[in-house]
């Protein structure tokens, strides 16, 4: 009956409940400023293939200026357990932090006049600026929704080494989940804002702005939002 009776202590403590825990969450934003290459000229600049490149208007013979730039989400994960290898214990979220960062490369073409080399970096920092603007409004979406997450994650017991894997394997899986919906979100915020700021109203502005600017009427039109490349 004793025995019994501490097998049902036994039992007892080892569903006990681990106690709540403190995630640390850090967002956090790295905006370097852009590099500005004014060393190509406009041919050499239409040949270029990037593949994070922003949007160009067709409208234009001659390609004055481009800019390329990605947004980064980086990631560090750290659980904590109050267990060993060989002993059952909590396990629990130590540390969520993310760093979103933009390093932008603007481009002038070389061999045009003052006024349009101007004009041509003003249009491309409005790139620049929507990519900030981005940046800083989703530092708190992360945030809030990460400290949601590891709200809901709490902590987990762990008999067992191989269960601890299990647990960290898993709660990786739902903070990735998280943070690729948020992503998702930002490239389409993106991929509009940038199409607005290429809008034709925009590149009649541009085309008015200087002397000597060849454009093709024909052209600026509104386009597709689709094919706005959204990196």
């Amino acid at each position: 009956m004793s025995a019994l009776l501490v097998v049902s202590g036994l039992t007892s403590v080892s569903a006990k409940p681990c106690p709540s825990t403190h995630t640390d969450i850090r967002v956090s934003e790295e905006l370097k400023p852009p590099l500005i290459d004014d060393s190509k000229t406009s041919d050499q600049l239409k040949a270029m293939r990037l593949t994070n490149a922003l949007t160009n208007d067709p409208s234009f013979v001659e390609t004055v200026g481009l800019t390329a730039a990605t947004i980064s989400v980086s990631t560090e994960i750290r659980t904590r357990s109050s267990g060993s290898e060989n002993t059952a214990g909590c396990v629990s979220l130590g540390l969520i932090s993310i760093k979103i960062s933009t390093a932008p490369n603007v481009y002038i073409a070389a061999g045009h006049g003052l006024c349009l080399q101007n004009v041509a970096m003003g249009h491309e920092m409005g790139h620049v600026e929507i990519d900030r603007n981005l940046i800083d409004r989703f530092v708190p979406i992360f945030r809030t929704r990460l400290a949601s997450l590891a709200e809901a994650i709490g902590s987990s017991r762990s008999p067992s080494h191989e269960d601890w894997l299990t647990i960290r394997e898993r709660v990786d899986d739902q903070i990735n989940s998280t943070l690729s919906h948020i992503n998702d979100s930002m490239a389409i915020e993106r991929a509009l804002e940038h199409a607005d700021h290429d809008s034709p109203a925009e590149y009649r502005r541009v085309s008015m702005a200087c002397p000597g600017v060849s454009v093709n009427p024909s052209l600026v039109e509104p386009r597709s939002r689709s094919h706005i490349d959204s990196q």
